[in-house]
């Protein structure tokens, strides 16, 4: 089915390349901006429900916490005019939006980020976040052009809750209108802007990983590199680290892995790339974390370009997802 109102244009182009944050203030509006956000099957949003749900900050023993701010100036990449935009804090409807974000956020905070959030949870979430939002008239055809990021959250809360997950099996492969500025936002943009931004993009592209691992729609072991008795080990220690909020024993396995993995092929990129959030996750030094983050970025630009691929990456028995929110949210804003 077709999702309701113009996605915007995005301007893709090759992957390969990282667009300039300058570039992105102007593109990111006007995602679904009419009244009546479609979903597959014709489906409207539903207005109510209730607030979100406040939540524990997790601690990790051996590392910095997950909540230190981040300054501007560490961003050397960010536009500052860009990335109020995409933070949705300039333009009429700002407070609306801020109050949307703050709910949005705060239903990632009772539960752990690889962990799955009922899907009723995140329906209401979204639906008391709308609510507030068309009552304030923020989300008609005359603020096509506002909280562009704010609109593609909602359109990624209302697949991650709904109700047939069977569409999320090939969500970004079939629907290009949100695989196109999805992939930009992970692909091209700096992650630490990104965090600032405060929109839980990663965090809901965790909880879509989750959903499909609730109905047994995960890679094979082959595709996941777990046909190697070496990650193996490793997810079984990165789990358990996990479990115990045990951010040196990540570290430690991450490392460990790293160090003794003998192949860099596709294979074994999303274990990899696991280890290296792991490693930002645990790092108590912001300039480290931001520097891992960075060669993490990167090589997630060369195991995903495309919807499929995404769809793929999403497909994964690892807590790939999951980590990277948590490691990326310490620049949160």
């Amino acid at each position: 089915g077709q999702m309701g109102g113009q996605m915007g244009q995005m301007g893709m182009g090759q992957m390969g390349g990282g667009s300039q944050m300058g570039q992105m203030g102007g593109q990111m509006g006007g995602f679904g901006g009419l009244p009546g956000m479609g979903l597959p099957g014709g489906q409207q949003l539903n207005a109510g429900g209730q607030p979100g749900f406040g939540m524990p900050g997790q601690q990790f023993q051996g590392q910095a916490s997950m909540g230190t701010p981040f300054q501007q100036s560490q961003a050397p990449e960010a536009d500052e005019r860009t990335l109020e935009d995409l933070a949705c804090t300039v333009g009429p409807h700002r407070e609306i939006w801020s109050v949307a974000k703050q709910i949005f956020r705060n239903v990632f905070q009772e539960t752990l980020p690889w962990q799955p959030i009922p899907r009723e949870q995140l329906s209401m979430t979204m639906e008391s976040a709308l609510q507030l939002i068309k009552s304030a008239n923020a989300m008609t055809p005359q603020t096509a052009e506002e909280c562009g990021l704010g609109k593609l959250t909602i359109q990624l809360f209302s697949f991650a809750s709904i109700e047939e997950p069977q569409v999320l099996l090939q969500l970004f492969s079939g629907f290009e209108q949100l695989a196109s500025p999805v992939l930009t936002m992970l692909l091209d943009m700096p992650w630490a802007a990104l965090s600032q931004t405060g929109w839980p993009l990663i965090a809901l592209l965790a909880q879509i990983n989750q959903r499909k691992a609730q109905l047994g729609a995960l890679n094979d072991e082959r595709v996941d590199g777990l046909d190697s008795p070496i990650a193996r080990q490793f997810q079984a220690q990165i789990m358990a680290a996990l479990a115990a909020r045990d951010g040196g024993a990540a570290q430690e396995a991450a490392t460990a892995y790293l160090s003794t993995s003998p192949q860099s092929g596709s294979e074994t990129a999303l274990a990899s790339l696991t280890a290296l959030a792991a490693q930002a996750l645990a790092s108590p030094d912001p300039q480290e974390r931001l520097q891992i983050l960075d060669i993490l970025q990167q090589a997630l630009k060369q195991v995903v370009g495309s919807g499929p691929e995404l769809d793929l990456a999403l497909s994964t028995r690892w807590p790939l997802w999951g980590v990277l929110h948590v490691a990326m949210d310490a620049f949160g804003g």
